[in-house]
């Protein structure tokens, strides 16, 4: 049996980090980050890559009206990244940190593409104080919104990959059959920001250059799950100043993984951030361009395929 090669993005503008940091610190990434889109959409097509962009639903209005329309019963006091509405602008082109709408009918025309959803506000689950109604509402929105586009979700990708059973119990319940798993490592595990220690993060980093955790290449997963899970692989992590020395590290990495599935028929995920191209366009799509020619070699070789999240079966 062929192996895969699964991608997915994470597609939420400044709503990903609003809890966190601010339009004047990462404004420039989210900026970034929509040029980054258009000449990754060329890739993918060029190379036949299908991908899975989980989007924020926030990202999707085309106005604050819309937004504020769309907008949970509780979902101003629900997830932090609702607050402090006041600040957003009144539609994407004149705030285009927080819509995004124009980006997404562009991922939508290209053939291979699919769009699934990252809740509608970003919701990250096990915060404390957030109920799984209160996300289950949050989600809601999202589908119903996707809908409102024609587009019948399938896919979650979690913020911050925080999720446990009764999340995807709620999500089943919601009509979606796909989210993306989290890497079968300890640093990986879902947990809520305050347990996202320095020693977690640390060896994440180093996961990227060196092998701590395996290839993490799946198999087929639980035919009872609530949901079909994709494990996540690997994160494709920015160029960094400090750190393009080891890219070769960071390319072999992610290279011997891919080979690994194609060669035992199982799955390799891919994922990032638009956003994370923001800083550094031109690196940062030299080096995805080379793991897509590596995708290439495979798939003439052994017959690797690259499948959508919601495109994997049990």
């Amino acid at each position: 049996m062929p192996g895969n090669l699964v991608i997915s993005l994470d597609f939420e503008l400044l709503w990903g980090v609003r809890d966190h940091s601010t339009r004047e610190i990462y404004g420039a990434s989210v900026l970034g980050g929509r040029s980054a889109i258009p000449p990754m959409l060329e890739l993918f097509e060029k190379r036949g890559v299908h991908a899975t962009w989980a989007v924020v639903g926030a990202v999707l209005c085309e106005s604050k009206d819309e937004l504020l329309a769309r907008l949970p019963a509780d979902g101003a006091t629900g997830a932090p990244p609702l607050a402090n509405l006041d600040e957003i602008g009144d539609d994407e082109r004149h705030d285009p940190y927080h819509f995004g709408a124009s980006l997404a009918r562009l991922v939508a025309s290209c053939p291979g593409q699919e769009l699934g959803t990252h809740t509608f506000s970003h919701f990250c689950a096990l915060e404390p104080g957030h109920s799984v109604g209160t996300f289950r509402d949050d989600v809601g929105a999202a589908v119903t919104q996707l809908k409102d586009w024609g587009i019948d979700c399938r896919s979650i990708v979690f913020p911050r990959n925080q999720y446990a059973p009764p999340q995807l119990d709620a999500c089943r319940e919601l009509g979606l059959t796909h989210f993306r798993g989290n890497e079968d490592s300890w640093f990986y595990a879902a947990a809520p920001g305050a347990d996202q220690t320095k020693a977690r993060r640390l060896c994440r980093l180093l996961d990227s250059y060196v092998d701590l955790s395996g290839p993490n290449v799946a198999r087929r997963g639980d035919a009872a799950a609530p949901l079909v899970g994709v494990p996540a692989s690997r994160l494709l992590r920015p160029s960094h100043p400090r750190l393009r020395g080891l890219d070769g590290l960071r390319l072999r990495r992610i290279e011997t993984a891919m080979a690994a599935a194609a060669a035992t028929g199982g799955t390799f995920h891919l994922w990032w951030h638009p956003e994370n191209f923001g800083r550094d366009l031109d690196d940062n799509t030299s080096f995805l361009t080379k793991i897509l020619d590596r995708y290439a070699r495979l798939r003439d070789e052994s017959g690797m395929a690259s499948r959508t999240m919601s495109e994997m079966l049990h």
